[in-house]
């Protein structure tokens, strides 16, 4: 009875100790969308990182008080070799986790624990977004003039001034003319609605009275011109429209390399943080080129990403901040809309989170995190608080400039009618050779007709004048 007893208080105890709830002090630094301020509270965080520990509390049996560092700064080594920030608060015991989008480096993993990555991010190129001047400012309200090229409107424009002159010239000189005019100017002037009218699609407000079959012929191939014009007008507006045609804005570079060739921009990053860590210590050429701009110029280092942002935004584009994608997307996303993403490099970065040395904290963390990026939930968590607040462009524009360019030469291969941005005369130059060939037809007719009429006069002559008319007699004459 005893034993059962002494093994039923052992059970108890096991049981309880077994289901205790363990709390850990976390530490973490406000960086949206990672960890931000709930309704304006201090001690209240939200965020990507307090939705994660949250999924991570119940797989732990854990409770996690979440407080903020003391010192505003992730975490690195001062002039003394003290490490400041969530790393010293870890080292110095006042941590047990460091919860935040947190970078791995060799220099952290010799002082701290660190967790298995929770997300991967790169490095991107931050740039305030260039304002349209000039005529980029007010193409919106001229949109129409896009499916075209300059120059076709000026054909076009051409065209309207020389068909008027044209017709009016044939109806003067045309000897098979009946409602002609006596002076040539008039003649123009009655041309000219008639010819205005058709261009708008709208003939039957000026009718056509010639009776000359030249001038006929001008005016319908004139119509059938402007049909021909106006259909491939409508189809190319129709692409552009559909297609949303975006403005890309000029950028004095498009990458690293060529950022770190140039001089006219400033550009910096956090003095001390990851970024700054691995570009001074980075052996690729384009990458320790950077680096070395780090270091010769301090007063264009700045204190944080805040600090770096808003010197974009003041800098009317002649600064630069280098800073993490993902990040870099959440500021891009985020209305005034005057951010743009340059360029991300390749070297990709983990975030994990860190522990204090010797502690087996990290290891239960290392299974939950896996767990749950394998049941899709870092994702759900990924997706829900990167997007949250986007309403503006975060495509980067070297990704998007390589698209259009690649498309277009897919375009190019396959003879599309609408492969670039306008159409020009390589596109439509048809329309106009057939309006050529009308006015070259109508122009021979016109030689044809005069040349008959003096043969006429000359046939009317020999027989010593006739009561019918010059075609009239000319007909009996070849009877």
């Amino acid at each position: 009875m005893k034993i059962q007893v002494l093994c039923l208080f052992l059970l108890l105890g096991f049981t309880s100790t077994s289901s205790e709830n363990t709390v850990y002090k976390v530490t973490t630094i406000l960086d949206k969308p990672f960890v931000t301020l709930k309704d304006g509270d201090p001690s209240e965080f939200e965020g990507l990182i307090p939705d994660l520990l949250k999924r991570i509390e119940p797989i732990l049996n854990a409770t996690f008080n979440i407080k903020h560092v003391g010192d505003f700064k992730y975490g690195s080594q001062d002039k003394y070799g003290n490490w400041t920030g969530m790393i010293g608060e870890l080292i110095k015991g006042k941590a047990d986790i460091a919860a935040a989008s947190l970078t791995v480096t060799a220099e952290r993993a010799t002082v701290i624990d660190l967790s298995h990555p929770f997300m991967e991010s790169g490095i991107s190129i931050v740039l305030k977004r260039p304002v349209a001047r000039g005529w980029q400012a007010i193409t919106g309200y001229v949109s129409f003039l896009q499916p075209f090229t300059a120059g076709v409107w000026i054909a076009l424009l051409f065209s309207c001034v020389i068909i008027p002159i044209l017709y009016g010239l044939i109806m003067h000189f045309d000897p098979m003319e009946d409602e002609a005019e006596t002076s040539i100017l008039k003649n123009i002037a009655r041309a000219v609605p008639v010819v205005f009218y058709r261009f708008c699609l709208q003939g039957s407000l000026a009718p056509s009275k010639s009776t000359s079959r030249s001038s006929r012929v001008i005016l319908a191939f004139w119509s059938l011109f402007l049909i021909i014009l106006y259909a491939t007008w409508a189809s190319a507006f129709a692409v552009f429209i559909m297609e949303g045609k975006r403005q890309l804005p000029e950028s004095p570079f498009h990458s690293f390399s060529e950022l770190s060739k140039q001089s006219s921009v400033k550009f910096g990053t956090v003095k001390g943080g990851s970024t700054y860590r691995y570009f001074t210590k980075a052996l690729d050429k384009v990458d320790s080129k950077i680096g070395e701009h780090f270091k010769n110029n301090p007063d264009q280092m700045v204190g944080s990403t805040a600090e770096g942002i808003k010197r974009v935004r003041n800098s009317n584009g002649d600064y630069a901040f280098i800073m993490e994608e993902i990040g870099a997307r959440q500021l891009a996303g985020m209305s005034p809309c005057d951010l743009m993403l340059i360029h991300h490099s390749f070297i990709r970065k983990s975030f994990s989170f860190g522990c204090a040395k010797n502690n087996s904290i990290c290891r239960d963390l290392d299974i939950a995190i896996i767990r749950l990026k394998t049941d899709g939930v870092i994702q759900e968590l990924t997706d829900k608080w990167l997007n949250k607040d986007n309403v503006c462009d975060t495509d980067f524009y070297d990704d998007y400039l390589q698209y259009i360019r690649s498309f277009d030469n897919k375009k190019e291969e396959s003879g599309y009618l609408f492969k670039g941005s306008a159409l020009g005369m390589d596109k439509v130059g048809s329309a106009y050779i057939l309006l050529a060939i009308g006015i070259i037809l109508s122009v021979c007719l016109l030689v044809f007709d005069i040349c008959m009429e003096r043969r006429v006069q000359k046939a009317v002559s020999r027989r010593g004048g006739t009561d019918k008319q010059p075609f009239e007699a000319i007909t009996d004459d070849m009877q």
